[in-house]
């Protein structure tokens, strides 16, 4: 009993030293840790003004010297009241170099070449009643996205401050102008587009806006309709890229005396404007004769009543002021002036303003780089079948004509009884299945070309196929294909020439050859 007793509390002083021991190295190591975690904290404090108490900054801004003053709490530019001063860009920057603290100090520091701080890449001064604090800005730590700083009275000691607090003064003059955005033009509501330069070309819009036309000034043919709508995204598209000059008194210096291309997009926009409509006028009289009544009651009800009646009237009235606003569609226009080029932009004014901006070139190029053939409708000749009366082919082989017969009957002598439309078909006079006419009718008017030729083409020898369409207002169309090279025909519509891949050709008279072989197909799906 003596010996287990003796080694219980032998346990029990060794769990008493371990736990001490624990105690002392946990002890030790939050010590060393909070050590290292003030040896690490290097951050001094640089600048520490009241935003409220700076009154101007003045700096470098590419090569100008720019100075911002504030009065009752707005700031101008020293130079030109006028410039446009986005407010809160300015206070922004400044109060990131009114309380400043630099990640690190280097002291005793003997030259100042080494940061470039010799000769300082820009010097911000921030001025107060108190006098004025200079920071110089030398050259730019960029494994740690730092700037080496000093103060002007101060040549011995350099600072590491954060980019963030510099760089907003690193910039142009117009970092800090309160910029305009692009209109916004809905793509959608486009009706017309003009692009004046050399190749330009004009896309109008069919009043029905069921397609687009394409014009050179000279002649004017259906458009490629997704084409016209590239054009026509892209100007809904558009934005400003850099703000340049809100006062532009020089049209040379940016190009405009000349310019590249002048763009002009119309377009509509819906807008409310007051109802002059008789409904309003209604309105107006029912609450003239309430209030009339209401004075021929006694003295005592209208003065119960006034309240109420103060409260009826203005709600009358605020109901008056809705309906008597509309929505109504205005025609807009806008008109885009396209300078100089400049980087990887070009300059652009809008309308009458003064202001020029830069938009990117790749955002205008989709406007500016096409021509008119690059509109052509590829489609080298398209009639509904809905709209078909006859259609006549002729090829080397012999002539065939296909004519539709279109019956309409009601389902009973009632007047108001649905009408049917029957369709039939006729090969040369004798019946033709709707089917195998119309897998390769649809073939014939889908046909779609590779390219639009734009030189003169003189065809050699006959067509290979010629088709005479002939719709139900009796206007008559003729497509006539030629061998044109081992790749394509060219399918001559007019004065249109087409480059049609010959695959597709193929396609189209193995259909054709079932519709003049109609006997041969039926009897061979019956055996």
């Amino acid at each position: 009993m003596k010996k287990k007793t003796v080694k219980l509390v032998s346990a029990v002083v060794a769990l008493g030293v371990v736990s001490g021991a624990y105690v002392g190295v946990n002890s030790y190591v939050s010590s060393q840790e909070k050590k290292e975690s003030e040896e690490e904290d290097t951050s001094v404090e640089l600048t520490s003004l009241s935003t409220d108490d700076i009154t101007s900054v003045a700096f470098t801004a590419g090569q100008d010297n720019v100075e911002f003053d504030k009065k009752d709490d707005a700031w101008s530019e020293k130079s030109d009241a006028d410039f446009p001063v986005d407010q809160d860009t300015v206070n922004t920057a400044v109060g990131g170099l009114a309380s400043l603290s630099a990640a690190q100090e280097i002291s005793d520091v003997e030259d100042l070449s080494e940061y470039d701080l010799d000769s300082p890449q820009n010097e911000i001064k921030l001025t107060t009643d108190d006098g004025d604090t200079v920071l110089q800005i030398g050259m730019e730590n960029e494994s740690t996205s730092q700037y080496y700083v000093k103060k002007s009275d101060d040549d011995k000691n350099v600072y590491l401050v954060d980019s963030s607090a510099v760089e907003p003064f690193m910039g142009t003059l117009y970092d800090f102008a309160e910029s305009g955005t692009f209109p916004s033009v809905t793509s959608s509501t486009i009706t017309e587009v003009k692009v004046d330069k050399e190749d330009g070309y004009e896309l109008t819009q069919d009043p029905d806006n069921l397609f687009w036309n394409v014009s050179d000034g000279k002649t004017s043919e259906k458009a490629d309709t997704d084409k016209a709508g590239t054009v026509t995204s892209a100007i809904g598209s558009l934005a400003y890229d850099s703000f340049v000059d809100y006062n532009c008194t020089d049209d040379s210096k940016y190009g405009f005396d000349d310019p590249y291309a002048v763009i002009t997009a119309k377009y509509t926009e819906e807008e409310a404007v007051e109802d002059d409509s008789e409904d309003a006028e209604d309105t107006s009289e029912s609450t003239d004769e309430t209030d009339t009544d209401s004075e021929t009651s006694s003295e005592d009800e209208s003065s119960t009543d006034s309240d109420t009646e103060d409260a009826d009237s203005s709600d009358t009235e605020d109901d008056s002021e809705e309906e008597e606003t509309k929505t109504v569609t205005v025609d807009k226009e806008i008109t885009i002036y396209v300078g100089d080029e400049t980087g990887s932009d070009r300059y652009v004014k809008v309308d009458d303003s003064k202001e020029v901006y830069t938009i990117t070139e790749d955002s205008l190029t989709d406007i500016l780089d096409s021509t008119v053939s690059d509109f052509y409708s590829l489609s080298v000749n398209y009639l509904s079948v809905n709209s078909l009366d006859s259609l006549e082919v002729k090829t080397p082989n012999g002539d065939h004509t296909v004519t539709v017969t279109r019956e309409t009957t009601k389902d009973s002598d009632d007047e108001e009884a649905e009408e049917t439309t029957t369709v039939s078909y006729k090969l040369d006079g004798a019946d033709l299945d709707e089917t195998i006419f119309t897998t390769f009718y649809n073939k014939l008017i889908n046909m779609t070309a590779q390219q639009r030729l734009t030189e003169d083409y003189t065809p050699e020898g006959d067509p290979a196929y010629t088709f005479v369409f002939k719709d139900t207002d009796g206007n008559e169309t003729t497509a006539e294909y030629y061998e044109y090279d081992t790749n394509f025909y060219a399918a001559v519509v007019g004065d249109k020439v087409y480059l049609v891949n010959k695959m597709n050709i193929r396609d189209m008279d193995e259909a054709y050859q079932k519709v003049i072989n109609q006997d041969k197909e039926t009897n061979s799906e019956e055996e």
